[in-house]
This record gives structure tokens, C-alpha cells and sequence, in this order.
């Protein structure tokens, strides 16, 4: 087993360097599992389901503190307004629709449309602003 993936090595320190304990906290929402970014995508979020499942059979989640992400109200914050609006707008329905705005945001195969794009959105940027606090 490769001992730098955690199968060995030495453990992350439990202490900060002012002597202060670490404090690991998980932002985890099981809603994000029942997203479905299409067939041919690589990722698949039920895995994170799993992944969450796992943490708990090792008895991980009980040495960190867990948190459910608030969904981000303001992504015009740090996204610019037109992005934000088609991120609203765009559905698999409607995609064709809006080819020229695909291209420009760069959505495609490893950044798919897929049903519930926009609450999605909300829910990481909220995990991620509540990791950054």
C-alpha cells in the first residue's frame, strides 16, 4: 500500500504550529448524491454518498466536526451576473437553445448540463464559503 496515501505514514499533526488542537471540519450534503451529470461523465455523485458512508464505518466522522453546507444566496458575489443568470436558466431541455452561451462558459463534457445545475452550484459554493469562515 502506497504509505503516503495514508496507509502508514506518518499522521497529520493533531496540534497547529501555536500549539492549538486542529480542528477538521467536512462539509457534506446528501442531497448532492442524487445529481446525475450524465452517462458518459466521469464522475458520478453517488460516489460521494459512498465516500460519506465509508467515513462513518471508520468512525471518521466522529473525530471531525460535520456541517451541511447553507446554499450560497449571492453567487453574483464572486460570478459574474451573466453566468450566474444562465446557470439559472439552462436545463438539458433548453441547452440547444443557448449553444453560443455554452461555448462562452465553457460548458460541455466535464462541465455538463444536467437537471438541478443551479442549486448544485449553491450548495458548493456554500460549502466552500463555509470552509474559507
Amino acid at each position: 500500500m502506497d504509505e503516503s496515501a495514508g496507509g502508514g505514514g506518518n499522521p497529520l499533526p493533531t496540534t497547529g504550529t501555536d500549539g492549538s488542537k486542529r480542528r477538521v471540519c467536512y462539509f457534506y450534503d446528501a442531497e448532492v448524491g442524487n445529481y446525475y451529470y450524465g452517462q458518459g461523465h466521469p464522475m458520478k455523485p453517488h460516489r460521494i454518498r459512498m465516500t460519506h458512508a465509508l467515513l462513518g464505518r471508520y468512525g471518521l466522522l466522529n473525530q471531525m466536526q460535520v456541517f451541511r453546507p447553507h446554499p450560497a444566496r449571492d453567487l453574483c458575489r464572486f460570478h459574474a451576473d451573466d453566468y450566474i443568470s444562465f446557470l439559472w436558466s439552462v436545463t438539458p431541455e433548453t441547452q440547444q437553445d443557448q449553444i453560443r452561451a455554452l461555448k462562452r462558459f465553457n460548458i460541455g463534457e466535464d462541465c455538463p448540463v444536467f437537471d438541478g445545475l443551479y442549486s448544485f452550484c449553491q450548495t458548493y459554493v456554500g460549502g466552500s464559503v463555509g470552509g474559507w469562515k
